[in-house]
């Protein structure tokens, strides 16, 4: 029950600041000359998950009164690189799309981008665990103050807790898809030439 009463308030936590940022996003959209947008929007996306991940270690901080390293913890970068991945394809999907060549290396390399920022976020945030200067600093505690105020407005409060509870499921189900991955996946042995043909049709 604590594991998924954790992963639910990630969850509520994910979506009040997704909120938030969306906001701050559009008003700097909006500040800056239309040229200048395209150029920072994966920079600005990779700056989300970086905030993002000090918000978790504040919150785990805040929760246990000490930040350390203990299940809580794990599972809170397990879901939280699961949350930065979620917009990732399948191999599936981009083969559905390949006859496209276009759409497929666009698809591609938002794969590739994607990736890049979960790994990079979840490394700093692991060295953030070890070095916690990040979570002092005004602007995590000003992240921290105002996704909580976003959090206790009547309705948008009850909004996240919906979108946490879904957050939950998903959660779960990539658990599971994770797991059943990683006991399905190809051991990669390469049969051999003898292995290759059937008793009766070795000549």
């Amino acid at each position: 029950m604590k594991i998924l009463s954790l992963i639910f308030h990630l969850g509520v936590l994910f979506s009040a600041f997704a909120f938030l940022w969306f906001w701050l996003q559009l008003l700097l959209f909006i500040a800056l000359p239309e040229g200048i947008r395209n150029q920072i929007r994966y920079f600005l996306q990779l700056m989300q998950s970086l905030f993002l991940g000090t918000l978790v270690l504040k919150f785990i901080q805040m929760e246990d009164g000490v930040l350390a390293i203990n299940g809580t913890l794990v599972l809170s970068m397990m879901t939280y690189f699961l949350y930065l991945i979620r917009n990732i394809q399948s191999e599936e999907k981009r083969i559905q799309v390949q006859f496209y060549s276009n759409i497929y290396k666009k698809l591609k390399t938002k794969n590739n981008w994607e990736w890049a920022v979960a790994l990079i976020s979840l490394g700093v945030t692991i060295i953030w665990v070890f070095y916690p200067l990040a979570l002092d600093s005004v602007v995590t505690n000003w992240f921290y103050i105002q996704t909580h105020d976003v959090m206790e407005v009547p309705i948008l409060g009850w909004i996240f807790k919906i979108a946490g509870f879904f957050f939950l499921l998903a959660t779960l189900f990539r658990f599971i898809a994770a797991l059943r991955w990683i006991i399905d996946r190809p051991t990669g042995k390469v049969k051999s030439k003898d292995q290759e043909y059937d008793d009766y049709e070795e000549l």
